[in-house]
């Protein structure tokens, strides 16, 4: 790599200011997990580098009054695995962060880069599509908020502006009776990356009747970017989930997804692996939510 500028930002507004000023040849340095690599394989040079390490208005978990959550773009797996807060009233989002790659990968990633990075079978963009949370972005023009479910534009695209970063992620407060989880499949675990298949549920239990009132699903590893599956959802939204549902649950999934083959499974295995994990997370996240109150132990 030759003639990059490196600046370690001091401000947000100093990062916006970069970026703007880069017009769009600047990459930021969050955790660097994925950057590292790319640059090692000489598959990316950037010709500047600004990090945010310095930026604590990117950084912290904090559950709101209302119940709502709020968790900044540098925030690290390992903080969110052992948030209290977020294990009391997001505990799907401990599964996803306990599923993470390894150990020193949970240390120094973080959610935003992570978020923003798009791959496919990311594990934090699954859980936000599911939980219907707010991508707060910043730039030049100030705040802008983006749904989870609009955020993913192509392989390794997002809906971010060149001058735009990731400033925090906003989860809603969850009904009564909601009940989530967090599923995935690899044959080697952390090592087996490239052949992921995960599944998050969230849903609403209605108290009396059992329907599922309300839901949210997102798949990874199934297609080019993180999956809304939003005919899969309207598949079993206002039914409960037995024999009829999970039937129609199943060849909704199969048009939605588009999974891609490699050295270890067919794009047909995972295509049935993801609807094996996606019945196994969504009946966890239906039994969950009949506690009284909707509590969601995992």
């Amino acid at each position: 790599m030759t003639d990059c500028r490196f600046t370690r930002a001091a401000s947000l507004g100093e990062a916006v200011d970069c970026l703007q000023q880069a017009g769009g040849e600047a990459h930021l340095l969050a955790g660097g997990i994925a950057l590292g690599i790319l640059m090692n394989e000489k598959l990316l040079e950037p010709s500047w580098l600004i990090d945010l390490s310095r930026l604590e208005d990117l950084k912290g978990i904090r559950l709101n009054p209302d119940g709502s959550l709020r968790i900044g773009a540098m925030t690290t797996h390992r903080e969110i695995e052992r948030s209290a807060e977020i294990a009391g009233a997001y505990p799907m989002l401990i599964e996803m962060a306990r599923e993470i790659a390894c150990g020193r990968i949970k240390n120094r990633g973080t959610i935003g880069g992570n978020i923003c990075l798009a791959d496919p079978q990311g594990d934090p963009p699954v859980a936000m599509i599911a939980l219907r949370a707010t991508l707060r972005a910043v730039g030049p023009s100030g705040p802008r908020d983006i749904a989870a479910t609009a955020f993913f534009t192509d392989l390794y695209t997002t809906a971010l502006t060149k001058d735009e970063l990731l400033h925090e992620i906003q989860v809603p407060a969850q009904a009564d009776h909601t009940g989530a989880a967090f599923g995935k499949f690899s044959a080697r675990r952390a090592m087996d990356y490239s052949s992921t298949v995960s599944a998050a549920v969230r849903l609403v239990r209605d108290a009396v009747s059992g329907r599922i009132s309300d839901i949210g699903i997102g798949i990874g590893g199934a297609g080019l970017i993180p999956i809304w599956a939003q005919a899969t959802e309207a598949a079993l939204r206002d039914n409960r989930p037995d024999g009829d549902a999970l039937a129609a649950m199943r060849e909704a999934l199969m048009e939605e997804i588009e999974p891609i083959g490699d050295d270890l499974y067919s794009a047909d295995y995972k295509r049935h692996v993801a609807s094996v994990i996606l019945r196994r997370t969504l009946e966890r996240a239906y039994a969950r939510a009949a506690a009284v109150g909707g509590a969601d132990k995992p």
